[in-house]
């Protein structure tokens, strides 16, 4: 299969994850280039207009060949351009779940037999 690439411009509906109602410029209005960074680092096939792509500070030489992606590119861009990562915590579902025992031998089988 040949990874078909999508040139966005400002209009253009992001298509898939939380915002993917929301238009491009829609989403810088919301100060969240985050989103837009990531999905063309870590995204075959979305590309951005020549402008898009300065307004995001992504210069020549923090540009990759598309379609494909780079994630180190991306932890570069990230470092030296001052965005933070936060590492993932131990919350939610997996803190949340319980923890089962195993059962005994003498329980199974007392629960095959209608005990």
């Amino acid at each position: 299969m040949i990874p078909t690439l999508r040139t966005m411009t400002r209009k253009s509906t992001l298509g898939f994850g939380k915002m993917k109602d929301l238009t491009v410029q829609r989403i810088l209005d919301l100060r969240k280039p985050l989103v837009l960074i990531s999905s063309y680092y870590k995204l075959t096939s979305v590309n951005y207009t020549e402008d898009i792509l300065n307004e995001l500070k992504i210069t020549k030489e923090y540009r990759i060949q598309k379609p494909s992606a780079n994630k180190e590119m991306y932890y570069k861009f990230l470092n030296e351009n001052g965005y933070e990562l936060k590492p993932r915590s131990e919350k939610g579902a997996d803190k949340m779940k319980r923890k089962t025992k195993p059962f005994s031998k003498g329980y199974l089988q007392g629960l095959n037999h209608g005990r």
